[in-house]
């Protein structure tokens, strides 16, 4: 049962200024009629999924329109079941340096703009007809506008073997001290690692991780008693040639085998074996893998997703195909792009841009470039960048030192990042990857 407004304002700690249903008008912007809540109503922006996304979507959107909330003519919602906040990209530094879980995550309501509702439950149910969010605890909120920033999930259980035997590095700072411990104790054998199915979040994370095993192992003095194999199911070490054509030299340099076409078909406990949909097989003494990802539970229950849990997603507007009141960003959607902190940044800015305009009946209209800017350290104390768009291939950046300082600087001023208030910052560094159209 949807509670009435007096209620859901209770919920959120505000006094409604009415009680009554909001007094709407319709407005047509580029063909699409537009429910638009007067002024004299309250118009209720809700955020589902506090990541990198969500966190940044939620503050922007009460700093674009704090007069609207000190008027109390919107309100702003968060939605997400968790109390703390991990940068995820710190997983694979737990894994294989002196990364401390504590140094990677923050309490989530410490991330908020204080003009924000957090609301700490699991969403079970989005109906995206009703406009209607129910909760874990089964209360049903509405909203009259919604960015869903649900993520992605590990799928472990896709591919028989992998949760049993396999250690990975994109599900918990926990697992991640499990591959520390795991090598801490390890003296010599064949390590496995690599991508176990597609899609995945993070594409540069699997190679890194094989550059960081062999720093870790060179540290350990125990190199030359260890054979790392990297397996990938592309048809070269990194999806993009250009790319590939730098990562290539450097396995090689490393002596880090790669074995391409290897889609993972399970996993042999018993015979310590990864084997593949191709006939190919090999053995293993610790084995890493990156599991494929789907999209959130919530997705699948809600019928909102395909069959793996992708919200269908105009590239450009981030709005979910058919409604004009809702969007998506970040891994949730099922543009094909890198799943990456910095889409997710950049596709936020969009959607806020584009329901701020719509809450004040203006007719901009912002879109998304594409553009990505993924972090991808080689060991040594050098990185590079995997840099696209929708228009723009990925270039040959080669690694260095300057790049490597701008990734490990940016893993410090991340939490600042969220808040909104660096959002020029990421307006100088990538250009026109938020454009406004007048219609």
């Amino acid at each position: 049962m949807v509670p009435s407004h007096r209620e859901f304002a209770s919920l959120h700690g505000r006094k409604w200024r009415n009680n009554h249903l909001p007094d709407t008008k319709e407005v047509t912007i580029r063909g699409i009629q537009w429910s638009t809540v007067m002024s004299e109503a309250i118009t209720r922006v809700v955020v589902v999924g506090g990541g990198t996304g969500g966190t940044l979507a939620v503050n922007l959107l009460a700093k674009s329109l704090r007069r609207e909330v000190r008027s109390g003519h919107v309100s702003i919602s968060l939605v997400s079941g968790s109390d703390t906040h991990a940068f995820q990209p710190g997983y694979l530094h737990i894994a294989f340096s002196d990364t401390r879980p504590e140094d990677i995550i923050r309490e989530e309501r410490t991330l908020l703009r204080r003009e924000i509702s957090l609301i700490q439950q699991d969403a079970r149910r989005i109906d995206l007809k009703t406009k209607e969010i129910v909760l874990a605890s089964g209360q049903t909120i509405p909203y009259d506008f919604i960015i869903i920033a649900t993520g992605s999930v590990a799928d472990l259980d896709a591919i028989p073997g992998l949760r049993e035997t396999a250690l990975t590095f994109h599900t918990s700072a926990e697992e991640s001290l499990r591959i520390r411990d795991a090598l801490d104790e390890f003296e010599g054998g064949h390590i496995v690692i690599g991508i176990a199915g597609v899609p995945h979040k993070c594409p540069p994370s699997p190679n890194e991780a094989a550059f960081l095993l062999d720093d870790y192992l060179r540290m350990k003095r125990i190199r030359d008693k260890v054979k790392i194999t990297f397996i990938t199911p592309y048809p070269r070490p990194y999806p993009s040639e250009p790319m590939s054509r730098i990562i290539q030299p450097l396995f090689e340099r490393r002596d880090i085998k790669c074995l391409t076409f290897f889609n993972v078909d399970r996993v042999d406990q018993t015979d310590r074996e990864v084997r593949s949909l191709e006939g190919k097989s090999v053995k293993f003494d610790m084995l890493i893998l990156v599991p494929p990802h789907r999209g959130a539970d919530v997705i699948v229950k809600s019928g909102i997703g395909d069959a793996d849990g992708w919200i269908r997603t105009d590239r450009y507007s981030m709005r979910i195909v058919g409604y004009a009141d809702a969007y998506a960003i970040g891994d949730a959607t099922d543009i094909p792009i890198a799943k990456t902190g910095v889409a997710a940044h950049l596709e936020a800015r969009v959607a806020v841009n584009n329901i701020v305009s719509t809450v004040r009946c203006e007719s901009n209209t912002y879109t998304y470039s594409g553009r990505t800017n993924c972090p991808f350290e080689v060991g040594s104390g050098k990185a590079t960048f995997v840099v696209g768009s929708y228009d723009m291939p990925v270039k040959q950046m080669y690694p260095n030192r300057v790049r490597y300082a701008m990734k490990k600087g940016f893993s410090h001023i991340y939490w600042q990042t969220l808040s909104g208030g660096w959002d020029w910052l990421f307006g100088m560094y990538f250009g026109k990857t938020c454009l406004k159209s007048e219609t």
